[in-house]
């Protein structure tokens, strides 16, 4: 009897044993999560999630897991951490991206904009210098587009500066977030060494001269912080743009506009004196070159005018009544 105790104990342990790690994995299994829930609620279970939304749901996750800084230099970069959640070459914003694009966005409002400029200039300077064709040439010289679109890993999350052709804008609401962002306004700009291709520049604070109208041609400068290579469809193809987040567009008067500024009421004085004093002159030089006027050799005689032949008709009789002599 002890003998077949022990039997039925042993048996029953290793049974024990078994069932203890399948109880375990259906519990970490999210199908038979919804499946438990399910019997509990008495619903059909839950469809169980595919990979991708997986993977977007755990960087989501991440991301509203990160409140780390988003500088950790005082403004002159963007923290490495949140630069790895952006992907270049991608089209418009995705969704992993969002975190990193309030943020930077609103640390563009936050930095100074001298500050901005002087962190720029710096690194134009750098880039500069590493390039032979340009190192001993002239700073304004230095094709800053040129080396932004092919260099793109060099400036990614740190400040550049762009002066250019306002060819687009328009205003868009930036959605929910949690750094009080409401609007936004998306720029086209093509500079001198862009040729048919825009630097992308979002900000939030515009200069009322700057009219959110779709086209338009004004010349600006702006300061931000280099996002990504943003992907556009252009037609036909699909083409990518540098994408800079700034905090405000500076808008600049064209050379051109200048000349037809209201002209001032001195100058209209100024003007009008010269040509008078001119006229003067001029006046006054003839005048002396002008030779006398040589006297008359034969007095005139008015005694008899006009002649006795040709007698003049009286003026009070009527026309038709006047008959000549020789009648």
């Amino acid at each position: 009897m002890n003998r077949w105790m022990r039997i039925f104990c042993v048996a029953s342990a290793f049974a024990l044993v078994l069932a203890i790690p399948h109880g375990q994995a259906q519990d970490r299994d999210p199908t038979f999560a919804a499946i438990r829930d399910a019997e509990t609620s008495g619903t059909q279970p839950r469809r169980s999630l595919t990979e991708d939304e997986m993977v977007k749901l755990r960087q989501q996750e991440l991301l509203l897991d990160f409140d780390a800084e988003t500088s950790l230099d005082h403004g002159e970069t963007i923290n490495p951490e949140l630069l790895r959640t952006i992907k270049n070459n991608s089209m418009g914003v995705r969704f992993e991206e969002r975190e990193a694009y309030f943020r930077i966005l609103r640390l563009a409002q936050e930095v100074p904009l001298r500050r901005q400029e002087k962190f720029a200039t710096e690194l134009r300077r750098q880039r500069r210098e590493l390039n032979p064709n340009y190192a001993a040439r002239p700073a304004k010289d230095f094709p800053q587009f040129v080396d932004l679109f092919t260099h793109p890993e060099e400036y990614q999350g740190r400040l550049v500066t762009l002066h250019g052709v306002l060819r687009k804008l328009t205003k868009f609401e930036v959605g929910k977030n949690a750094f009080d962002l409401d609007d936004a306004y998306e720029g086209w700009v093509y500079t001198a060494d862009s040729q048919s291709l825009p630097a992308v520049v979002v900000f939030t604070t515009k200069d009322e001269r700057l009219l959110a109208q779709g086209d338009l041609q004004e010349e600006v400068q702006f300061t931000g912080y280099m996002f990504k290579m943003y992907g556009y469809d252009a037609g036909d193809t699909t083409r990518k743009s540098p994408l800079i987040l700034a905090g405000e567009v500076e808008w600049m008067r064209h050379p051109y506009k200048s000349a037809y500024q209201p002209i001032s009421p001195l100058w209209y004085g100024v003007t009008t004196l010269a040509f008078l004093l001119g006229v003067y002159v001029v006046w006054q030089t003839n005048r002396q070159e002008m030779p006398p006027r040589p006297p008359l050799q034969v007095e005139p005689d008015f005694t008899h005018f006009p002649p006795r032949q040709h007698p003049a008709p009286d003026p009070l009789l009527p026309h038709s009544m006047i008959e000549p002599e020789d009648s």
